[in-house]
């Protein structure tokens, strides 16, 4: 029996997943970056100010392991909590100038890394990779706006 097309789609794009995320992951840890701390940046710059109980979902780690990692994110003057307006018992994490810088040089070296990976692909294929995951990205961010939205609803 054939696999729906979003079984071929999942198949490859778990492929596809793995492969980039051990390769970035390896090139942050060589250049003495957390990971972790890199990815909560990008899903705070992706979604905005976010409470820390959705960060931890999104990165599939433990409240008080995201609460350390907040502390720590903070020392270092990339992220600030606030008051959450619509609810008092709840603060939420927002990135900050220097949070945004420590962000952006990150990116530029492991999208450079990324870069030196794609080299020998056809440009065909990249832009078609390209318009797809633009799509993809699109689709998601809106399901992570919906959950954290009944979150606070």
């Amino acid at each position: 029996m054939p696999h729906p097309p979003q079984g071929n789609a999942a198949q490859l794009l778990m492929f596809v997943s793995g492969y980039v995320y051990r390769l970035l992951r390896h090139e942050a840890r060589r250049a003495k970056v957390r990971w972790t701390a890199l990815m909560v940046l990008k899903d705070l710059d992706l979604l905005g100010p976010s409470n820390q109980r959705t960060l931890a979902e999104i990165e599939q780690i433990r409240a008080p392991t995201m609460t350390v990692l907040i502390q720590q994110m903070e020392l270092r003057g990339w992220v600030r909590r606030e008051a959450d307006a619509k609810d008092a018992r709840s603060s939420l994490v927002r990135i900050t100038p220097k949070g945004v810088k420590q962000l952006t040089s990150s990116g530029r070296m492991l999208e450079r890394r990324l870069e030196a990976e794609l080299i020998d692909v056809p440009p065909k294929v990249l832009k078609a990779l390209g318009d797809s995951l633009g799509s993809l990205s699109s689709a998601l961010i809106g399901k992570i706006n919906a959950v954290e939205a009944a979150d606070r609803g």
